[in-house]
């Protein structure tokens, strides 16, 4: 097993309490990092269980859902690792040691296809909402037991399960002609490559196209969504949050957000929602980013009023976006402000601000980094690694499971209180 010892060794067997993380191991950036083993199968008979295993292990279209992101893998992943910094790839000449060093983000059984996981793993999943089961069909149809997927908000966040980027997923349509739900076409004659919802009342089934299958992921049960641009999409949420739903899509911006709000509320409910959205819209033009201002204020009050507290974790200091810092800090800045007007004073805070640009620089104000570019990023310049998850997964559950209520966040630390 290799050691993951990016700002300090993630090698740690146990349990450790985010406070202990923050003090003790990662002092470096004030993280609360919190380690802990998650990773027994949640299989209800022996028997099933080994046939689910072999299935996934004889499917060649089984992918290792940790790893949709690869193309970014030249210097930092977005897959999750387990405690000592491996991958599923790992596994596929370790297939004794799945489960062992399972963590707060990775669950060898579930993720990984050596381990009889991944995406076409029938089985219940712990990181799923009420141990769900979603998978690809082998057809245009279910097998007993299951369910196609009926909503879409529940088809946009399987991709996360499945092992398929946001960006892959093509759009909500309403034809007799094709499979009525959320379905994925590869190389399925007409049918443009990616995942479609399709809200027709029957629709038919299609030869070469595979429905996404479920049981028990249902949009009503969900208590924490993910909702933005990249950063949320290749984020592996639903490991560290388990019965979360994830709708982000690399490249949205405020706009894009906006425009889904309608079935967002609609077929969710949420306690909290995690938000990230912004830095797209932002180019240096101070008139758009005063606009990208409105548009965030409406998706968070949208939110709000549904019933749900929200958090939003602010802009990245990025290697290769050093000619916007100064809008990336006007832009968080207005939304501390923002923050404060709706929050304060009350005893459970609906909007609450992670103050990631201060949070990643030792001098916030030039955009001088915490450790080293590669520690905190992938190639690309633009989005982060896994370490860079690892800490916002720690700083989230913090901000969640804080009770003192508290406004705005650096790091693991409250510095400013409701």
């Amino acid at each position: 097993m290799s050691t993951f010892g990016l700002f300090g060794s993630f090698g740690i067997a146990g349990a450790m309490s985010a406070s202990e993380s923050s003090m003790e191991t990662m002092g470096l950036l004030q993280s609360a990092l919190e380690v802990a083993p998650t990773g027994e199968l949640l299989a209800a008979e022996v028997a099933t269980e080994v046939l689910a295993k072999t299935a996934a292990r004889r499917d060649a279209d089984c992918v290792d859902y940790t790893s949709q992101f690869k193309e970014y893998e030249d210097r930092g992943r977005f897959d999750a690792t387990d405690i000592d910094g491996d991958r599923c790839s790992f596994y596929a000449s370790a297939e004794g040691e799945c489960g062992n060093y399972d963590d707060d983000d990775f669950v060898a059984n579930e993720m990984c296809c050596s381990c009889g996981g991944g995406s076409t793993y029938k089985g219940a999943r712990s990181l799923a909402v009420n141990e769900a089961s979603v998978f690809l069909s082998e057809d245009s149809s279910c097998p007993s037991g299951f369910e196609p997927i009926a909503t879409l908000s529940a088809c946009r966040a399987s991709l996360d399960l499945l092992g398929i980027s946001g960006m892959d997923f093509n759009g909500v349509e309403d034809e007799a002609d094709w499979p009525k739900g959320c379905y994925h076409c590869q190389n399925s004659g007409d049918c443009s490559n990616g995942v479609w919802f399709n809200s027709h009342e029957t629709g038919a089934p299609v030869e070469g196209v595979r429905r996404v299958c479920h049981r028990n992921f249902n949009a009503e049960d969900v208590k924490v969504v993910f909702v933005g641009d990249s950063d949320i999409d290749y984020w592996d949420s639903s490991v560290g949050f388990h019965g979360s739903f994830n709708v982000g899509v690399g490249g949205y911006t405020t706009r894009d957000v906006r425009k889904e709000m309608g079935h967002l509320v609609a077929e969710l409910a949420p306690k909290w929602v995690v938000l990230v959205c912004g830095e797209n819209d932002i180019t240096g033009d101070r008139r758009a980013t005063s606009k990208a201002l409105e548009r965030f204020k409406k998706i968070v009050t949208k939110f709000i009023e549904n019933g749900a507290r929200v958090i939003y974790l602010g802009t990245k200091v990025e290697p290769d976006s050093k000619d916007i810092y100064p809008e990336y800090m006007h832009y968080d800045a207005q939304i501390r402000e923002f923050a404060v007007e709706t929050s304060k004073g009350k005893t459970e805070p609906p909007f609450v601000m992670i103050d990631v640009f201060r949070s990643f620089t030792k001098d916030f104000r030039n955009g001088s980094p915490k450790g080293s570019w590669t520690q905190l990023y992938n190639s690309d310049g633009l989005h982060m690694s896994q370490l860079g998850y690892k800490l916002w997964n720690a700083w989230v559950k913090v901000a969640m499971e804080s009770p003192t209520p508290c406004i705005r966040w650096s790091s693991a630390n409250c510095v400013e209180a409701a």
